[in-house]
């Protein structure tokens, strides 16, 4: 009991000093479940998703990395706004001392100093990310790497984040022993975290970005030089629309093949019909071939047949050209009028051999002249034509090809860069999606200066060492009272040798209870004796009351316990004989051996009880007669032994030869409350043994009364 109470009171001095902490705390809104998207969504519903988006947001703000930008921006604004002989809100005066020291007398101290810039945290931080280089000997490094309570990783690290319930929130917590490290590194942690989050989340989504621009401006570029190469070759080929030229070819070469079959027939027609009259007009005929006038103008109606039809083969009914026509058809009148006249000039006869008049058959003749000129005229200008057609065909049937050549490479290209720009164009929307979600990062409560330390595990600890010995020292215990096989009391005696405790003797008493030894044992005495009688019946003729006094090892005590009884009885007026192994008879004869009965080792005198103590039983045995003759077999075991396999072998034995039950053990050397079991209450009777005695026999509520 006193162990556990030492232990509390060293726990309670031990502790009187232990360091105070601060915790601080904030909130932060991710807005990823319930968050707006730009495609008027609410957020990511699936569950799974959800929990890999928290758990990216928790690992980024527990990431290396990040911790690293904080410990050292945590480290420049402490050597910026620190002060050596007062705190302040960024840190402590006595950590300041620490880490100015530290830094100081560094082996590069003179460097590392001239890196603060007491005017500008920012530059203070680009300085110590130039300095900082990853090798052990580094300072900055090695800040950050080593074991600092508030700037290594390790300490960092044990900022704690944690998901409130199933909501949008994230609630962040660190603590420390200096609260102006515990705030000012919550308070770097939620910038760093959002711009750490922004850059991961924004890097590959502007690389996606930067490359379908790259690819919009490349396939542009290509695109426009194609267009540009196809107007260059329409320009050179002069060609304004390929397509509806080709149509509007085709259909005019299809006119003109009507056309021409038209003026062939016509021109046929007339020839024939020229070649039949010309057989009927005789020397007619002669005549008017020979004028000049009439032959000049038969060429002149011959040529202006041939501008009319030109320029009805192609009037595309501008004014001009119909005055024009209308003037040639009037010049083509007179002058076939004229015709006329100078061909009825030159008729002899007024009637052929048939009697048709001659006058009709020149007039005929000259009107088929006309019909031919005509048709010659149509027909030449039909045949120029189609040639001009077949030369237009040779030419746009290569340009046609390689229009079509690069329509289709402009096509292809013009497709490709329609895609990239939709690609680039989900990009964009991509990147403002995530704009809006990385905007919804909002810390709804930041982190407060701590002015008052956590609460001191001091209580703890002070419990845990009373109560952690207490169980400690009675596991020890119960774990020794399950495997020690020392007997100790009647309960763990009957438990080990299957045998019956009949009563126990004390041992030696402290120093404060030694006065009243004697008192002791004579209680233990007179209740040994009152336990014995019992087994006094049924008395032999010739024979005393026999006891006999065993063990299995020696010095048990047999021979104190004897002499204490004999003394007892004696003083009651019995006769007791008591005989010894070593003094009264041999137990290495032949007649120890065989003995019958006692009275082969002793004779009988007129003694009341006969006390015999035997030599132990590992080395020496007993005859059987001589066990079952005693009325009682008395087994002293000392209490403070543990018994042992041979004992329990030798015990069995014992047993064995034993046609009766009279063998029982008696405890020597017990403990007090050992006895107190058997006796009652020990002297001495004051107020406090009696109240121990009333609590270890469980009397709580039991009342006595005094007799006076």
């Amino acid at each position: 009991m006193f162990t556990p109470i030492i232990i509390t009171i060293a726990a309670i001095y031990i502790t009187r000093n232990l360091p105070r902490t601060f915790e601080v705390r904030t909130t932060v809104y991710t807005g990823i479940v319930s968050g707006y998207t730009i495609e008027g969504e609410t957020g990511i519903s699936d569950y799974i998703g959800v929990s890999n988006a928290m758990d990216n947001l928790i690992n980024i703000i527990q990431a290396e990395n990040t911790l690293k930008r904080v410990s050292y921006r945590l480290y420049s604004r402490n050597m910026v706004h620190g002060d050596l002989t007062k705190d302040n809100q960024f840190i402590t005066a006595s950590s300041f001392r620490e880490i100015y020291n530290r830094t100081k007398y560094n082996r590069d101290g003179a460097k590392l100093l001239a890196l603060i810039d007491s005017t500008s945290e920012e530059k203070t931080f680009q300085n110590i990310l130039n300095y900082e280089k990853p090798n052990k000997d580094n300072f900055i490094y090695g800040l950050f790497y080593w074991n600092h309570p508030h700037y290594c990783y390790n300490s960092l690290k044990n900022i704690r984040v944690i998901r409130k319930n199933s909501s949008d929130l994230l609630e962040i917590s660190y603590t420390s022993n200096d609260p102006g490290i515990a705030y000012n590194t919550l308070d770097i942690l939620m910038k760093e975290f959002v711009n750490e989050y922004r850059d991961i989340r924004y890097g590959e989504t502007d690389k996606v970005i930067a490359y379908f621009k790259a690819e919009l401006d490349r396939i542009g570029t290509e695109l426009k030089i194609a267009e540009d190469s196809l107007t260059d070759y329409n320009i050179k080929k002069r060609v304004i629309n390929y397509y509806d030229e080709t149509k509007e070819i085709a259909s005019i070469n299809k006119e003109f093949e009507l056309r021409e079959q038209n003026a062939t027939l016509e021109f046929n027609s007339a020839k024939a019909l020229i070649s039949q009259l010309e057989t009927r007009m005789g020397n007619n005929l002669i005549q008017i071939k020979n004028n000049i006038e009439f032959i000049n103008k038969l060429n002149k109606v011959a040529s202006l047949t041939g501008a009319i039809s030109e320029i009805q083969s192609f009037n595309s009914g501008e004014a001009s050209k119909t005055n024009n026509l209308a003037s040639l058809k009037k010049q083509l009148e007179n002058t076939s009028k004229e015709l006329s006249d100078i061909s009825n000039q030159y008729v002899e006869d007024k009637h052929t051999k048939e009697g048709i008049s001659k006058s009709s058959i020149v007039s005929q003749w000259l009107d088929q002249v006309l019909l031919y000129e005509k048709a010659k005229s149509d027909l030449q200008v039909i045949q120029k034509n189609r040639r001009e057609l077949n030369e237009k065909y040779e030419f746009f049937a290569p340009v046609g090809s390689t229009i079509k050549r690069k329509e289709r490479n402009i096509n292809f290209t013009e497709q490709n860069y329609l895609s990239v720009l939709r690609s680039y164009n989900d990009a964009l929307m991509r990147k403002k999606n995530l704009e809006m979600t990385s905007a919804t990062l909002k810390v709804l409560n930041p982190p407060a200066f701590p002015i008052q330390a956590q609460p001191t595990k001091r209580k703890i600890v002070v419990f845990a060492a009373f109560f952690g010995s207490f169980f400690l020292i009675l596991g020890f215990f119960i774990l020794l009272e399950l495997v020690d096989r020392t007997l100790h009391d009647k309960v763990r005696t009957e438990l080990f040798t299957n045998l019956k405790v009949i009563g126990a003797f004390p041992g030696k008493s402290l120093v404060k209870y030694r006065n009243y030894d004697k008192a002791v044992q004579a209680i233990a005495t007179k209740y040994l004796s009152s336990a014995i009688l019992p087994y006094l019946i049924n008395k032999k003729e010739n024979l005393p009351f026999i006891i006999n006094f065993l063990s299995t090892e020696s010095h048990d005590g047999k021979s104190f316990i004897i002499n204490e009884l004999m003394q007892y009885w004696c003083d009651a007026g019995l006769k007791v004989k008591y005989l010894n192994w070593d003094k009264d008879f041999n137990v290495y004869s032949s007649k120890y051996l065989i003995a019958q009965s006692v009275s082969d080792l002793y004779k009988i005198e007129d003694e009341d009880i006969l006390l015999v103590e035997y030599p132990e039983l590992k080395s020496n045995s007993i005859s059987t007669n001589l066990l079952n003759e005693a009325n009682l077999n008395l087994l002293i075991v000392r209490a403070t032994r543990g018994w042992k396999e041979p004992d329990s072998i030798l015990a069995n034995k014992l047993s064995n030869q034993l046609t009766k039950n009279n063998l029982a053990i008696y405890l020597n050397k017990a403990e007090r409350y050992v006895v107190e079991g058997y006796t009652g209450m020990l002297p001495p009777y004051n107020t406090y043994r009696r109240l121990i005695y009333r609590l270890l026999h469980l009397e709580l509520t039991a009342k006595y009364e005094i007799n006076k």
